[in-house]
């Protein structure tokens, strides 16, 4: 509808299409609820309150009994990538749980297939319901510690900048190439920071002058903070923070009770997934986080200003979304129960329950796995002596930073051993996109796996291979599967037992989030028989290989010391 026709339409010259009658309406523009009627026209809202003039004889009219209406729920910040599933499945579930807005940064996509990748997301967005606003990737690679199928230079960068669906840079995560100046990020920043577009950050555990000096750089917001005090130390610098709550990283029950007992405004708060995966998805996406934010004890009109109208003005995309306000999109959520955010119905654009069409894709995102026949001896470290002093990485459940330690590790025909008895595992990533055949190797602690192997090419952010073992010869065989199935997750014990196909840039699948949720959890439960505990290992897994996020990782370059940027042995002392 034309400017013209949308002034009409709320002057009641053109008819509403739809009017919702006896709403008790969540205005999180005033931080109150007030009764009355919303009138819906091509798919804006025409009016609210008294919209008797509006409404004509083709007006459809839905008495909705006073039930609570708010405003459609924004995900301020996801890899949607993480679900395993491709955008239009993700949407499908957006949908189901009141989610009708996704800021996405596509950089999984783009670390694989790079520019037409982006590209194809684009379009595929285009032909879907909920709006999915795209914060173009900023570092593409995360790193020059890890191989990546592709990379995002500034021209390219200024290109995707002028798209109508584009709000802004992706976190910036090489934050040593920021600090020392570096032409080529702080070229990307200033291109975005000219279209008066926002840089999204990654600053995890920053404080002091170099965050002085990273917000100098015109950065924005951070998703990444690990404790509550450097959450509010950012806030108090200027920094939005985003509050995230996904299947890896949680921070809601941390967070919310320290930010009540504070007194700290929440205006500069909202609220972000980053991550989910399939069978979180089902269960609930942001209406979950809304719901939990309620029973922490933020009052529910707060709550869902934090996942709409805070968003929506961080990102400068309010004009359209985020409030139940004249001229805005009609997307909205209609509930049985305000105080446990129990969800009756969702409108996008004026239509209840919109539905989705499948989509079909090119050939070439299909065949993206490139790497020759692993053998056992590729994966393994070598040593003459007995003993051999290695750096471990030490995982921490429910979090994606590392801790590390040095530990002694046999050795067995010049072959540096993994120490089951000790819960340590051998760990490589194979390179896979035909850049370079790189092999790196090291050793992973708290995983808990008594046998087998798991083999993934789900691995943040370039999606190399990553295997976790007990033995090489388990672990080769998953990474000769994944290969051949140009995709997935993999665990073997004497032979491949079962997998997960991602056949879609190698970390996708085109079934339905129930399908993958579904096999994941067959997979789940091999892999706890396998003596594994924890709650996501394979979200805990791909992380693994993401050098942006201190303190030790491993990538297909070898052992990362991600506190001093670096490349380090995995083994001391050889």
């Amino acid at each position: 509808m034309f400017l013209r026709e949308k002034i009409f339409a709320g002057m009641g010259r053109i008819k509403a299409d739809t009017v919702l009658k006896n709403c008790r309406i969540l205005n999180v523009n005033t931080k109150e609820i007030t009764k009355g009627d919303i009138a819906i026209s091509s798919g804006f809202i025409s009016g609210m309150g008294d919209v008797d003039e509006l409404i004509g004889s083709k007006t459809e009219i839905l008495d909705i009994r006073n039930a609570h209406v708010c405003p459609g729920l924004i995900d301020g910040h996801v890899h949607f990538e993480s679900s395993m599933v491709t955008l239009t499945q993700f949407a499908k579930q957006s949908i189901l749980h009141g989610t009708t807005g996704i800021v996405i940064d596509p950089h999984e996509i783009a670390n694989i297939l790079g520019a037409r990748g982006i590209r194809l997301i684009m379009r595929e967005a285009k032909s879907l319901p909920i709006d999915v606003f795209i914060m173009i990737s900023s570092c593409v690679p995360s790193s020059p510690l890890e191989t990546s199928g592709a990379k995002l230079d500034l021209p390219e960068i200024k290109k995707f900048l002028d798209e109508e669906c584009v709000i802004g840079l992706g976190e910036v995560m090489d934050y040593p190439a920021l600090l020392h100046g570096s032409p080529d990020i702080l070229g990307k920043i200033a291109a975005a920071l000219e279209k008066k577009l926002v840089v999204d950050g990654h600053c995890p555990g920053m404080r002091g002058s170099y965050l002085f000096g990273y917000m100098c750089a015109g950065i924005s917001s951070d998703h990444e903070s690990v404790t509550y005090h450097e959450a509010l130390e950012k806030a108090r610098l200027g920094m939005k923070i985003m509050i995230r709550e996904g299947s890896a990283a949680k921070s809601l029950e941390e967070f919310i009770p320290e930010l009540l007992s504070d007194r700290i405004s929440l205006e500069n708060f909202f609220f972000v997934t980053d991550d989910k995966n399939p069978g979180d998805l089902i269960e609930g996406y942001m209406d979950a986080v809304v719901r939990k934010a309620i029973q922490l004890g933020i009052e529910p009109i707060q709550a869902i200003s934090m996942a709409t109208i805070n968003t929506a003005r961080y990102y400068r995309i309010d004009p359209f979304v985020g409030s139940i306000s004249i001229g805005r999109r009609a997307n909205l959520v209609i509930l049985d129960d305000l105080q446990a955010f129990k969800i009756n119905n969702v409108v996008i654009r004026g239509k209840i329950n919109p539905k989705i069409e499948a989509t079909g894709y090119p050939g070439y995102v299909l065949r993206t796995v490139k790497y020759k026949k692993i053998e056992s001896s590729d994966l393994k470290l070598k040593s003459k002596k007995n003993m051999v002093l290695a750096h471990i990485i030490e995982i921490t459940p429910g979090q994606l930073i590392t801790k590390r330690s040095i530990e002694e590790l046999k050795t067995e025909e010049q072959v540096v051993l993994p120490d089951i008895e000790h819960d340590i595992l051998a760990a490589a990533v194979i390179e896979r996109h035909g850049k370079s055949g790189n092999i790196g190797r090291g050793f992973v602690r708290g995983f808990g796996l008594k046998e087998g192997a798991i083999g993934q090419s789900v691995a943040h952010d370039s999606h190399n291979v990553i295997l976790l073992g007990t033995n090489f010869e388990d672990m080769a065989l998953c990474a000769n599967k994944i290969k051949e199935l140009q995709g997935g997750i993999v665990i073997a014990d004497g032979s491949v037992i079962d997998y997960l196909h991602l056949p879609f840039a190698g970390i996708l699948s085109t079934e339905s989030a129930y399908e993958v949720n579904k096999k994941q959890k067959e997979l789940h439960s091999i892999v706890k028989k396998m003596g594994c505990e924890l709650d996501a290992p394979f979200i805990q897994i791909s992380f693994l290989s993401l050098p942006v996020i201190p303190s030790l990782k491993i990538t297909d370059k070898g052992l990362v010391d991600v506190d001093a940027f670096k490349i380090i042995p995995a083994v001391i002392r050889n």
